[in-house]
């Protein structure tokens, strides 16, 4: 199943996010300044609904298919929800979130790591599986 590798790739390319703020904690501020833009906010509505339906469909291969379904669905509500809130609300919680100390941003960039670590693992074929 093509989904499959996609979500691993999905889920390498978090860790790398989380690492990358792991190192650099204004790299967050940086990263999330791309999609403050009337353009970037629909990049970040369509990133989202890619990744929710592809978590979805791998679902069914997955070691954990109901959490994979629960982030799916997740990741899918927040696209929606992303032109409902608009840019000016999210510039406004980019700027909160500019603001917070460099242990904080570690820290989000923790449970980045995780959830990309945990979605890679999840679909990630079993050693008994071709």
């Amino acid at each position: 199943m093509m989904a499959r590798w996609f979500v691993v790739a999905w889920g390498a390319l978090f860790m790398c996010i989380g690492f990358w703020v792991l190192i650099q904690p204004r790299g967050l501020v940086e990263f999330a300044d791309l999609f403050l833009t009337s353009t970037g906010l629909w990049v970040a509505v369509v990133l989202r609904l890619v990744v929710g339906v592809l978590l979805w469909t791998s679902a069914g291969v997955s070691r954990t298919p109901r959490a994979l379904r629960v982030l799916g669905a997740l990741f899918v509500f927040s696209a929606f929800a992303l032109p409902v809130v608009g840019l000016e609300r999210m510039r406004r919680i980019a700027d909160w979130g500019a603001g917070l100390d460099d242990p904080v941003l570690r820290a989000v960039s923790l449970l980045v790591i995780g959830l990309g670590g945990f979605i890679a693992w999840s679909v990630l074929p079993q050693r008994s599986e071709p």
